[in-house]
């Protein structure tokens, strides 16, 4: 994943590439193509992306190596030459595994999240306000400033798990410089979710001057800061040279469940300028291989 650590494809791909010989790099326009599988639902259209890519991407020159959100899977030209029916059903299957696997983490922190907004809600909302006696039925903010720092907590937790690896990243691109052919890296990136509580809770929470602003902060900005300085790294491919494709999906549904907040704002916006400054694809879609589409649209233009 961009979110891990990324030496180990690098290393994968400088073998590759070095395995191959001059036969192997005989056609015009060889490609070396790296897909990015960047996605926390398993049921997200991988088995049609898997197909497009074996069927309609690669060429007998080409190689690949498609990375899940847990490991590294790497494509010779000798591999490739193997029946493509069996490389799509071996892809497809440990694609689901992997993903589901991959996000357990993820989801485990949602879920968390999920709870907290529940206790908030039901803390705040008018049939469930604690009053203490003798006061005049104002809410007993202690506890309300737990429930605040365990979401903000929860929040911490998952942006561990959304770290994008810049360091990494450079290593693998650099398996690239120098090689035959033309380099692609293909990122696909399921669109996330946070839960947030409801209209009725927030404009409760706004009414309470020591939360109004704590909960303007957390409960209704997105992402904002980019994970990635995206000028440098653009810069970066273009000398390797290298191109960026941004693959955004949308997806049918959400992890989490309730009242919602689009939390992928900060990937989009970084992968999405790399994507135009290397001259690459950026595409937001429902399906996957409706990105692979556009990419393999762009290669014949």
């Amino acid at each position: 994943m961009l979110r891990r650590n990324l030496f180990t494809i690098a290393a994968i791909a400088l073998t590759l590439l070095a395995a191959a010989g001059p036969g192997d790099l005989a056609a015009a326009t060889p490609r070396n193509l790296i897909v990015f599988f960047e996605f926390i639902e398993p049921g997200v259209g991988v088995e049609s992306a898997v197909e497009f890519i074996f069927n309609r991407m690669l060429g007998p020159s080409d190689q690949l190596i498609i990375q899940s959100p847990l490991r590294v899977y790497g494509f010779s030209p000798k591999t490739l030459s193997r029946p493509k029916a069996e490389l799509i059903a071996m892809m497809s299957e440990k694609l689901r595994g992997d993903i589901s696997q991959g996000a357990q983490g993820y989801q485990q922190v949602i879920r968390d999240l999920e709870g907290a907004v529940r206790n908030l809600e039901g803390f705040v909302m008018p049939s469930g306000i604690p009053t203490d006696e003798g006061m005049t039925g104002a809410p007993e903010t202690r506890d309300l400033s737990e429930l605040f720092n365990y979401y903000r907590q929860g929040l911490a937790n998952l942006a561990q798990l959304r770290k994008v690896n810049d360091a990494s990243l450079r290593q693998l691109s650099g398996a690239f410089r120098g090689q035959k052919g033309e380099n692609h890296i293909v990122v696909f990136f399921e669109r996330e979710f946070r839960p947030v509580p409801r209209r009725e809770a927030l404009n409760i929470l706004g009414d309470m001057p020591k939360f109004a602003f704590q909960a303007n902060e957390l409960f209704t900005i997105g992402n904002l800061k980019e994970p990635v300085d995206a000028a440098a790294l653009a810069d970066f491919f273009k000398q390797v040279p290298l191109t960026q494709h941004f693959i955004y999906v949308t997806g049918k549904s959400a992890s989490a469940s309730g009242n919602l907040l689009e939390n992928s704002g900060d990937i989009y916006s970084a992968f999405s300028k790399v994507a135009r400054a290397t001259g690459g694809v950026c595409e937001t879609v429902a399906e996957p291989v409706d990105g692979l589409k556009a990419v393999v649209k762009a290669w014949k233009h």
